[in-house]
């Protein structure tokens, strides 16, 4: 089996399947259509560079890309597709990223970014349709209106009007989710009647913010136990700490601690408490255990 990237040349297995990954964007799928091609019209299968392709999405592929993907010279060869939605990296169990560009920052903000605000407006939206399709929910779209921007005209959400922003944001995603539940296959598509087939629980909110609703945030250092470790301690890949260790024979040894949720319960419970906190919550377990371990040893003593 062989990995390759498509953007690259890639050598021909004509009696093989391939399996293609793809970002959902014309470039991607153009460049699958052209590993398809038939220079001989189409006459000989093994003319093209696969023989047939089985096609993974990383988020949802929109109507007008599937209509591109059918009408094409390599529809007879597509076996399946299927969209994954991935297009998010969580960090946390309740922590996860939808950044669209290197610098969104400046495309949403900047009133000489327009160009860029829709596409990072676009990909910010893909991203965040993935975390609702893979948890599972169908969830109703609110956003930071403040009533100071109620009276302007202007539907941009460039210039002077920072918190429109969030209204942009909103309406891109009401609509992708609106085609994602209009497609029946999905399990949170509307029955006959409209309502949510597959909701259980209460219902869900989506609360689109945008930064000018808390200006002093990204000024303030955090005060959190997982704050303080990333400044004094520093961590490899998010969550792995290496440090050196002396034997009693003299000899050093390099040790790796990860702190994550999965191997360490007390690093998530206190990670997000104030430094202060933590110091008095470790200090009265710490108390504790001594006070445990010592009725230990005076009972094995006796």
């Amino acid at each position: 089996m062989a990995v390759q990237l498509i953007t690259r040349s890639r050598q021909p297995y004509p009696d093989m399947d391939a399996i293609y990954i793809l970002v959902p964007c014309a470039d991607s799928i153009l460049r699958m259509i052209d590993d398809f091609s038939n220079e001989a019209d189409q006459q000989d299968d093994a003319q093209t560079k696969y023989a047939h392709a089985h096609l993974f999405f990383t988020g949802q592929l929109s109507k007008e890309l599937f209509a591109l993907l059918t009408r094409s010279r390599a529809a007879p060869y597509v076996k399946n597709i299927s969209e994954m939605f991935v297009e998010f990296n969580p960090f946390e169990s309740r922590v996860f990223l939808t950044t669209p560009s290197e610098q969104p920052f400046y495309s949403l903000y900047s009133p000489n970014a327009a160009d860029a605000i829709t596409k990072d407006l676009d990909a910010a939206s893909d991203r965040l349709l993935s975390v609702i399709a893979t948890i599972g929910i169908r969830p109703f779209i609110r956003y930071y209106s403040p009533e100071a921007n109620s009276k302007s005209s202007d539907p941009s959400p460039v210039g002077d009007s920072i918190p429109r922003v969030a209204k942009a944001m909103a309406d891109r995603l009401q609509l992708k989710l609106d085609e994602f539940y209009s497609v029946g296959q999905h399990d949170y598509a509307e029955d006959k009647t409209g309502s949510q087939s597959k909701q259980s629980g209460p219902p869900s909110v989506i609360v689109v913010l945008d930064r000018s609703i808390d200006m002093y945030a990204p000024l303030i250092h955090e005060m959190s136990y997982q704050a303080m470790v990333y400044d004094l301690v520093g961590l490899d890949e998010g969550d792995k700490h290496t440090y050196t260790i002396e034997s009693n024979d003299g000899q050093t040894h390099q040790h790796e601690a990860e702190l994550s949720e999965k191997t360490d319960p007390l690093w998530e419970k206190l990670r997000h408490e104030h430094i202060g906190n933590v110091a008095d919550i470790l200090a009265t377990r710490l108390e504790r255990f001594a006070e445990e371990s010592a009725g230990v040893s005076s009972f094995s003593s006796e």
